[in-house]
């Protein structure tokens, strides 16, 4: 099975927008699940680190970037970088479907200890679900505490006197398309964990396999690939404001 969700393909095509003809060096991803976002900085020249809290994610995304660890220029760690004696900065703190696995207190903790670690001409990048109105099974079954808005970040970057780079909606208007779809597919396969406490069900969220939802036959990559995706990418762009759009990227620094 392939991860090649859509929605999924039109995130990581701006974020390789956003890499190109930056001088970036070295990063760090948060909740780096199975690699995919680690893979892509990797390819871009950058070298690395990796932790997820999911130690089946950690397994599957050393598989899938062996050759970079081979070479030294990635690791994965099981745990969360916060708890880990790292004394090194990076140019690129990045993590994706995280923050809202947070509280508030945890919130304001998490983009403190990012700019601890973070260069002076570096970024901190999120992904996150956005707009409370399209809150649904996946969010509870995942063990998130909310959804964002454009102007949260706004709200989060004066707090920690950050400067916002670049805040965009994504996947508009793909992932609303599919959402009535991807919520049957989610109930039909994930409902149980609603049973599981807030921890446990963050925990399982980095490894997700719900067929035609987060993985697919690999020959679906005729089709879900960044080619064929192009034409929604470029709505995705012309849509990059709308309230409608259901994940937000925002890149902040320091200066």
């Amino acid at each position: 099975m392939e991860e090649i969700a859509p929605g999924s393909i039109l995130q990581r095509m701006y974020l390789k927008h956003r890499l190109k003809g930056r001088n970036y060096k070295t990063f760090c991803e948060i909740g780096g699940g199975n690699g995919e976002i680690s893979s892509i900085l990797l390819k871009a020249g950058l070298t690395g680190k990796g932790f997820d809290l999911n130690n089946e994610a950690c397994k599957n995304n050393a598989e899938k970037n062996k050759k970079f660890i081979a070479d030294k220029n990635y690791s994965v760690v099981h745990g969360n970088i916060f708890d880990q004696p790292i004394t090194e900065k990076f140019d690129i703190l990045i993590s994706s479907m995280v923050i809202e696995h947070l509280d508030d207190t945890e919130v304001q903790k998490y983009f403190e200890n990012c700019k601890k670690y973070l260069n002076t001409n570096g970024s901190i990048i999120v992904f996150v679900p956005s707009g409370m109105k399209f809150w649904g099974v996946e969010d509870e079954i995942a063990g998130h505490f909310r959804r964002y808005e454009y102007d949260d970040f706004k709200q989060l970057a004066e707090k920690h006197a950050l400067k916002i780079k670049d805040l965009a909606g994504l996947t508009f208007p793909v992932s609303n398309i599919l959402l009535s779809l991807s919520n049957m597919l989610v109930s039909k396969n994930e409902n149980y964990k609603k049973n599981l406490s807030m921890q446990e069900r963050t925990v399982l969220s980095g490894n997700r396999n719900v067929k035609y939802k987060t993985s697919f036959p690999s020959v679906f990559k005729l089709v879900l690939n960044e080619i064929v995706m192009y034409p929604f990418y470029i709505l995705q762009n012309m849509n990059r404001t709308n309230p409608k759009c259901m994940v937000i990227y925002c890149e902040l620094g320091l200066n």
